[in-house]
């Protein structure tokens, strides 16, 4: 091969990544024509014998798809695979690989802004997979023409540890006037092969085998120094067989066209179309454009091929010989002769599309763009957008804003007016695109100029929306955006269009919500308006006038309200078929009963993660993992939630989620309660502090109460200086509310801050039947009746204290929250304790002798036998409030197995879930038709239902197996307790009345008496 004269230690170079044992990534720089394809060609035939080729060239010209590169070697990779392996060994990843491979699957999904890394990770893990099944050599070919996402592509695989049987060739020109954004800090991680002129016994070997040994060495030198030693300068001059005459051309554009000269006209014009074409000719395009038939061009075109200026790759496939070509040809064409030319080339691609057969729309897009004076703006409007809409769906946002942007530019500069309102739309489009891809500044600048261009107020309207969309930082004053929406609301309120009022109303209440707190007094007025807007709007708007709603609504105490908001918000998503609203208004709904301390979160939340993880994208695996772990945690699983609460976090991390941290340390809360070790909180302390920067109020009150509750008294004060200093409980509006108050109340009781604990009593007084949740089922915070219990036993309100601790041991149960049914109990023995030596507190004694028990209450006496039920009462007498297994009441050897639940069979398990599944088809036809009132009963039978199903059942709500020792334990227990509640009621019937209501039997026992039926029990042995 000519070009590769004296190229062999560049060869050896890339001989050493492609053996067995090399991989990883090189770069291959040089300039136009130095032989840099040739080079990697001749590598690769030699060395990668055993590795599978797949080889990717970046297109040159408007309108390249984005990941163009990618696209064609991840082809020639499946292909060279199989379709069939190629899909096994990605089994997760084939809807986003199908995105950029068709021959991946069927079911593409459209790569939004979020899925962007997924998309570059599962391109990484496929690339290693298939490695792995046979070595693979990837080759990314021009990229001094790459898209920017292409370039994003190779730098993330790049940056990751490239295994053995993985290598990747990048070659590119690095002398170009604009090399791609990244290219060449991407291209510092990798190992390189530049190639520079040929030496001069090189340049003699080349020219020899046109002129012979003798003249190739007489005039070598000279040709050397002329060309620099360039492959195609040298070979060029030898093809127009002139080195004699001193006349080598100065640069490489006289060069070519010395060799096109010598073809005929016809092969010349032809040469000047595929010029504007590209890099392939295509010999249906030239034919429909020429108005010739295939046959015709292809004769015509036969001197270019016998010439070496255009070669045939394979049958019927038709390119430049080299990129050199092309560029040089186009570049002397004159402008309007191209301008003209493009449009034909348009006009016969677009038959070719109509046609079915394979057209890139940039491709389209580009070429309508470049003739816009000739076919029309609306002709080249269309293929932008076409075009764009491919990008976005690959989320190349930054090359769907480009689409837009050639074709405004190129109908100024062609003089072609662009109508105002189109104009704006247009600039709207590209200003989204330019947000999404980390460009806001770019996007700014289109949307200022198209507030200056809108020829209206209901156009200048919907700028503002897209101004707002935009969005800046939680709780920046947002002046700019607001007094935009507020002249947009003011011109447009009165008009008529109702749905244009509603949402612009709607925007603005979230706007003013999130802006700072002078502002956010005004919100909530507005986001009524806006919903009794939307209403009478279209879905698409209301579901805007909702969420608006709902996030203005978002503060503890509201739950209620919020979950009828998040249940309609589900409901439109549905009219809408719109999963993601779907899961939206299920995930709020959940949350908002989940806050009103309503077991019948789970099932609304069961539901969410059901619709999640049907559809399992990588997001979606990561979402549903931190609700598991936000349920764990509830549960009391503390070594369940830690796993999740990590795995979770990983994903996150892997996958480029942007509230990771923030989850993680929300969950980190909550494990810490669970799990309630003084190193545990003592963690916490430092890792919120250093978290939550941006939150000072919220990391120092978890700081003051996590130090507290660890015994760092002193450390603890010093935070809740800083949190009172800044405005204190006061100062935050938000669900972070919850978790402020709780751990400020853990603060400063242990403080004995009496001023601190009247204040935030005062605060959360109101609250006190519902719980705090910390996000959307992020982290649950528990009942506000805790805190209060709390609050009120540090200020000696006993009575208070004891009533709120029980509303607490309710709430919690009811939510199957077992860390707060403790630490809600342990406040009632705490009150008891406080209360103790009241007079007015009933009080009794059981006392057990050698033979017989003795029960005093109120000045008189009972004996009772000794016998095992009464020593059962004793225990559960003995710890009020608390669950005690009825194995460990029997003495059994199992107690500490925890086969403490109920025994089901399957048939009793398919009743309780055909109840379950009649109830949500009678609940959601109740609130179809409006009876609320109906709906609640429906929602009270289904946490009840739940309830004892969760209590009944195993992981997975599969029934559990019968354990005879727990079975037969449960019914010798519940029968000796019974006799002796038979016998205390015939020696005192108040007793005996008392104790049948508060004792609670079954595999769980508990005395459970009612806040106003509080007994003091002291229970002793004399024996």
């Amino acid at each position: 091969m000519p070009s590769l004269v004296g190229r062999d230690v560049e060869i050896g170079q890339l001989c050493e990544l492609l053996d067995p044992s090399g991989g990883g990534i090189v770069y291959v720089s040089g300039s136009a024509g130095m032989g840099k394809t040739s080079l990697i060609e001749a590598a690769v035939q030699r060395c990668a014998g055993g590795r599978v080729r797949a080889w990717g060239t970046c297109w040159h010209g408007d309108g390249a798809p984005a990941f163009w590169p990618w696209i064609r070697a991840l082809d020639d990779l499946v292909e060279a695979l199989g379709t069939d392996r190629a899909r096994a060994i990605a089994p997760r990843d084939q809807a986003l690989l199908a995105a950029l491979v068709p021959a991946m699957g069927d079911d593409a999904v459209e790569v939004g802004q979020d899925e962007r890394v997924l998309l570059f990770d599962a391109v990484r893990r496929f690339l290693e997979y298939a490695a792995r099944e046979r070595p693979v050599v990837l080759v990314l070919d021009d990229l001094q023409w790459a898209d920017p996402s292409s370039v994003d592509l190779l730098d993330y695989v790049s940056s990751s540890p490239i295994s053995s049987d993985l290598a990747i060739v990048a070659a590119y020109r690095h002398d170009e006037a604009e090399l791609p954004v990244g290219l060449a800090e991407t291209a510092r991680r990798g190992r390189h092969v530049h190639l520079e002129g040929l030496a001069t016994e090189s340049v003699v070997e080349l020219l020899a085998e046109r002129f012979g040994e003798e003249e190739a060495a007489l005039w070598a030198p000279d040709v050397r120094r002329r060309t620099g030693g360039h492959p195609f300068f040298v070979q060029e001059l030898a093809s127009v067989g002139r080195i004699d005459d001193g006349s080598v051309p100065d640069d490489v554009g006289r060069m070519v066209m010395a060799r096109i000269e010598q073809l005929d006209e016809a092969a010349r014009e032809i040469l000047v179309l595929a010029a504007v074409l590209g890099n392939r000719l295509l010999l249906d395009v030239l034919s429909s454009a020429t108005g010739r038939g295939v046959e015709s061009v292809t004769s015509t075109l036969a001197p270019a091929i016998r010439s070496g200026v255009v070669e045939e790759r394979s049958a019927g496939s038709l390119w430049f010989s080299h990129d050199l070509f092309r560029e040089t040809i186009y570049a002397s064409t004159e402008p309007a002769r191209r301008v003209a030319m493009h449009g034909d080339i348009a006009a016969a691609l677009e038959d070719r599309f109509d046609a079915g057969a394979e057209v890139a729309p940039g491709d389209l897009a580009g070429h309508t763009a470049a003739a816009v004076g000739h076919v029309g703006l609306e002709r080249a409007i269309l293929w932008a957008r076409r075009a764009a809409a491919v990008e976005r769906s690959k989320s190349a946002f930054l090359e769907a804003a480009a689409h837009v942007e050639r074709l405004r530019v190129a109908a100024l500069e062609a003089g072609v007016p662009v109508p105002p309102d189109l104009l704006v739309e247009l600039l709207i489009e590209e200003a989204d695109s330019l947000a999404r891809s980390g460009h806001p500044d770019r996007a700014r600048d289109r949307l200022d100029l198209a507030w200056r261009r809108a020829p209206d107020d209901h156009v200048r309207a919907q700028v503002a929306l897209a101004v707002q969309r935009l969005g800046s930082k939680f709780s920046a004053p947002r002046v700019e955006v607001i007094e935009q929406l507020e002249s947009s609301l003011a011109a447009v309120r009165g008009t008529g269009d109702d749905a244009l009022e509603a949402r612009l109303t709607a925007t603005l209440a979230r706007e003013l919500w999130h802006s700072v707190a002078s502002d956010r007094g005004r919100a909530r007025p507005l986001s009524e308006r806006a919903l009794s807007l939307g209403r009478s709007a279209d879905d698409e708007t209301l579901v805007e006038c909702l969420l608006a709603r709902h996030d203005t609504l978002w503060e503890p105490g509201t739950g209620a309200e919020r979950a009828v908001l998040g249940r309609e918000i589900a409901e439109v998503g549905l009219r809408l078929q719109d999963r993601d609203r779907i899961a939206e208004g299920l995930l709020l709904e959940s949350n908002a009963l989940l806050e009103c301390g309503s077991g019948g979160f789970r099932p609304v939340l069961d539901r969410w993660i059901g619709l999640l993880t049907d559809r399992d994208e990588p997001r979606d695996r990561y979402m549903v993992l931190t609700r598991r772990a936000a349920l764990a945690l509830i549960d009391g699983d503390a070594d369940g939630g830690a796993r999740l609460v990590d795995e979770a976090a990983d994903l996150g991390h892997e996958i480029g989620e942007p509230d990771t941290g923030n989850v993680l340390m929300s969950q980190r809360v909550a494990l810490a309660h669970v799990v309630d070790e003084r190193n545990s909180y003592i963690e916490l302390a430092d890792a919120a502090v250093e978290w939550w920067t941006g939150a000072p109020l919220l990391a120092h009150a978890v700081a003051a109460g996590a130090l507290a509750v660890a015994g760092e008294l002193d450390t603890a004060a010093m935070h809740v200086s800083a949190v009172v200093d800044a405005g204190g409980a006061a100062g935050e509006e938000s669900y972070l509310q919850s978790v402020l108050v709780g751990h400020l109340a853990e603060a400063a009781t242990a403080l004995g801050d009496a001023e601190l604990c009247r204040s935030l009593l005062q605060h959360v007084e109101p609250l006190v039947d519902s719980c705090g949740v910390n996000g959307a089922v992020v982290a649950f915070a528990g009942p506000f009746s805790y805190t209060a219990a709390l609050l009120a036993g540090a200020l000696g309100d006993a009575d208070r204290a004891n009533d709120l601790a029980h509303r607490a041991v309710a709430t919690s149960r009811r939510l199957g929250a077992s860390c707060w049914v403790q630490r809600s109990a342990a406040l009632l023995d705490e009150a008891r304790a406080d209360d103790s030596d009241r007079d007015d507190r009933p009080s009794a004694t059981l006392v057990r002798g050698q033979s017989f028990w003795t029960l005093e209450w109120d000045g008189s006496a009972i004996t009772l036998p000794d016998r095992k039920g009464v020593g059962d009462l004793a225990t559960l007498l003995q710890r009020p409030h608390r669950e005690v297994a009825a194995l460990e009441l029997a003495g059994s050897r199992l107690a500490l197995r925890g086969a403490t639940d109920d025994v089901v069979d399957e048939a009793a398990l398919r009743a309780y879930r055909d109840r379950l599944n009649d109830i949500d088809e009678e609940r959601d036809a109740a609130a179809l038709n409006g009876d609320l009132g109906r709906a609640g009963r429906l929602d009270e039978e289904r946490d009840a239902v739940l309830a004892e199903l969760r209590r009944v059942t195993g992981i997975g709500n599969t029934a559990r197996s019968v354990d005879d020792d727990a079975e037969r334990a449960r019914k010798a227990v519940s029968a000796r307790i019974r006799d002796a509640l038979r016998h205390i009621g015939q020696g005192n019937s108040f007793l005996g009345a008392h104790l049948d209501r508060s004792i609670r039997t079954g595999l769980r026992c508990a005395y459970e008496p009612a806040p106003d039926e509080e007994i003091t029990w002291v229970v002793s042995d004399e024996r």
